[in-house]
């Protein structure tokens, strides 16, 4: 769908720009950017209720089923590329994916010769591809997905209190078999203590409930415009993360919402250095604790994660990398992680860090693809403000995750990610000084529009105006 950008300069007749809207994401095609809204919130519908939806599947024997909600990832992706090709075009996004993909996944065959671990990599980053094209939808959703997302965020709650509560789920503990692979769904971990137990809810796990609430919580902040009511939010946000027992989760989770809470002049300003800060800090815990011993006591609330981590994952996993790299691109795509169970099961390692499992996957270019993250989050904002804080804010957090989990490998996490990644490239664009707001940057807040899918937004600019609205 397009809009224009009305220019009436002085002296000369008004002229329009077509652009695309800037509420409607980076689907470019008109008719399919209500299927792949849709699309996209059955996906993390589905997300956010795996246990039961892996139950009932179990009960019925048809545990391999749940593959068929990538179909509402990969189906739209396909749409919309088809949709490119009969119009002669191929989008950048599509054509950096592919590259990226093909020449990661050629090395992996090098390496490892496995097809399956290259299909597995690829379905875990295709939904960063998709994300990135509903990048409106998932940092800033309106009308109907919004009441979605909070009504999936009050049920993620409720499920968390449920199980710490004490509720038999009949699906805790449960395993089933998709293809050759054994999957835990809400694994009880053999916890006794009912404060310290690991809950998952309504999802499959409690790393689930981790990645995904602290995300909606972002989001439905970003939609608020009193700091109180902000606070009112994360609050209970944060009590549900602290449920899940995931501490890396909270101590990431925790800068960022306190952050989201400060005045509108200090928030982006405090989100870029957290997302530096976490950033670097992915980057050189792995490098720089290797070899040290770090005192620790017992249980899930102590350093013994922390431990077990410096002490063991994380030089098992360079010592594979330095067994397996090739030359400068790492083990390839899927060299790591959860793709080693299809074809070295008996040398999986979780990783559990995001810069170790991402210098795997893609060796010395996983430090150009960083960078050129970093380079959309520091870029001047041309566009909405409170959407790039929401984008920024949810790098920040994955980053800080991303220090002890390789929170890429998660389908929500990764989702979030790509709609932060195509906000920022949207919101950050270059343009000239006639296409820039000379008024605030900030938008109306979302929950003060009358039309329930299409409210508009208008800044005023120095030659003009800007009209968009949502799809």
């Amino acid at each position: 769908m397009t809009d224009a950008i009305i220019l009436a300069g002085p002296r000369r007749p008004p002229r329009t720009l077509p652009i695309l809207a800037a509420d409607g994401g980076n689907v470019d095609v008109p008719g399919l950017v209500r299927l792949c809204a849709f699309c996209g919130a059955l996906y993390l519908g589905i997300y956010a209720l795996e246990a039961p939806a892996r139950y009932g599947l179990y009960l019925a024997g048809r545990d391999s089923l749940i593959l068929l909600r990538d179909g509402l990832i990969l189906g739209p992706l396909l749409a919309l590329c088809m949709a490119h090709a009969a119009q002669l075009r191929v989008h950048p996004a599509f054509a950096a994916f592919g590259i990226a993909m093909g020449f990661h996944g050629l090395v992996l065959m090098g390496t490892m010769g496995s097809p399956l671990g290259v299909a597995y990599g690829v379905k875990v980053l295709v939904n960063l591809l998709f994300g990135f094209f509903l990048a409106a939808m998932f940092v800033a959703p309106g009308g109907r997905v919004l009441r979605f997302f909070a009504l999936l965020w009050v049920v993620i709650v409720i499920g968390i209190c449920l199980d710490k509560a004490g509720m038999a789920f009949p699906w805790t503990g449960m395993r089933t078999m998709v293809g050759d692979l054994n999957v835990d769904v809400s694994k009880d971990w053999q916890i006794s203590d009912p404060f310290a137990r690991r809950v998952a809810g309504f999802t499959r796990s409690s790393i689930a409930v981790a990645a995904i609430l602290p995300c909606l919580t972002i989001v439905l902040m970003g939609r608020l415009r009193s700091p109180l009511a902000r606070a009112c939010l994360a609050l209970p946000a944060l009590v549900g993360v602290f449920l899940t027992t995931q501490k890396g989760s909270l101590i990431a989770f925790l800068p960022v919402a306190a952050l989201l809470c400060l005045p509108a002049g200090l928030r982006l300003t405090g989100l870029r250095a957290a997302f530096l800060g976490f950033l670097l800090l992915a980057a050189g815990l792995p490098l720089f604790t290797h070899g040290l011993h770090l005192d620790h006591g017992d249980g899930v609330f102590s350093m013994e994660s922390l431990y077990l981590r410096i002490a063991y994952t994380w030089p098992d996993a360079w010592d594979w990398i330095a067994r397996h790299q090739m030359l400068v691109f790492g083990v390839g795509l899927g060299g790591l992680g959860g793709p080693q169970r299809l074809y070295a099961p008996d040398a999986f390692n979780p990783a559990d860090n995001i810069a170790v499992l991402l210098f795997a996957w893609f060796g010395l270019f996983a430090v150009i693809y960083a960078a050129l993250a970093v380079r959309l989050a520091l870029r001047p904002v041309t566009g909405d403000v409170r959407r790039v804080e929401a984008a920024v804010a949810i790098l920040a957090f994955a980053a800080g995750y991303g220090v002890v989990l390789s929170v890429v490998e998660d389908q929500a996490a990764c989702l979030f990610l790509g709609a932060a990644l195509g906000t920022l490239w949207r919101e950050t664009a270059q343009a000239g000084p006639a296409l820039r707001p000379a008024g605030p940057l900030h938008a109306p807040d979302i929950m003060e529009a009358e039309d329930e899918d299409q409210p508009a937004f208008a800044a005023s600019t120095g030659r003009g105006q800007f009209r968009s609205r949502r799809f």
